[in-house]
């Protein structure tokens, strides 16, 4: 796997995973019958496709697809989603509405994380996020 690559996938699904517009228009489609990007599609598609199933230490050290600097302005963020992982599939209503809950946070420390992100990345890279 290509460095390049990986890196626009993976500031691509930030840039998803923490749109508070693109998650709106979820809500919003989706009372019309039309599901646009749902929530849980984008955090499968993050996990299984872009981290592979690996952790952000295995693309710090081993990989050398991130640097120090970036992996610990994103690792609380992405436990925070690890988090809303484990209560995906729990449909009763403390669960659901703590989801919620977790799901509001996560936005809002995505929307940071990508602020502090933007502030390292080389200028090629920062189209990714926006």
């Amino acid at each position: 796997m290509k460095k390049e690559i990986w890196r626009h996938s993976w500031l691509e699904s930030i840039h998803k995973l923490t749109s508070f517009k693109l998650q709106n228009n979820i809500i919003v489609n989706m009372g019309n019958g039309v599901s646009y990007w749902p929530f849980d599609i984008l955090v499968n598609n993050y996990i299984d496709k872009v981290l592979l199933g690996f952790d952000y230490q295995y693309y710090t050290d081993e990989m050398n697809f991130l640097s120090p600097e970036e992996y610990e302005i994103i690792k609380d963020w992405h436990n925070e989603l690890e988090d809303y992982i484990l209560l995906i599939g729990d449909e009763s209503d403390e669960t659901v509405i703590l989801r919620d809950r977790i799901l509001i946070s996560f936005l809002q420390n995505g929307k940071l994380a990508k602020q502090k992100l933007l502030a390292v990345l080389p200028e090629s890279e920062k189209q990714y996020l926006k």
